[in-house]
């Protein structure tokens, strides 16, 4: 195991986990005082799957780093990052937690878990090509 697959492993973990927790506790989406659930109630759900799913691919890819483990985390931050407003519907107002907290801040650590996975899938890559050359 290469410290530069620790490292990367460790971001991608911590940045999925971020996701999971954040959309439960700081970034949590919209709730009616009545409480009656809101339209976009399925998406802290959806994106804690998501996070923790990352994290584990993460983990994997710590442990073995593969291109696989790797490119399925830059899918999960892919999309992590369609989720709020593509793949799950979220309020229509502007007003609404879930447009103004949630929906900017899965789109952000989505887009970071992408980048990540794919430098450090890029990188793999080069090392299993320069391993490979006589």
């Amino acid at each position: 195991m290469k410290k530069r697959d620790v490292v990367f492993g460790m971001i991608s973990a911590v940045l999925g986990l971020l996701l999971a927790v954040g959309v439960q506790t700081f970034a949590r989406p919209c709730a009616h005082a009545d409480g009656s659930a809101a339209m976009c109630a399925p998406l802290s759900s959806w994106l804690t799957a998501e996070g923790g799913i990352i994290a584990i691919f993460a983990g994997l890819a710590m442990i073995r780093p593969h291109p696989l483990f790797q490119g399925l985390q830059a899918v999960g931050g892919l999309t992590g990052a369609l989720t709020p407003g593509v793949l799950v519907k979220i309020c229509a107002s502007d007003a609404m937690r879930c447009r103004e907290v949630t929906r900017p801040t899965a789109l952000a650590l989505g887009v970071l878990i992408l980048i990540t996975a794919l430098w450090w899938m890029i990188l793999t890559l080069i090392d299993k090509r320069r391993e490979a050359q006589p």
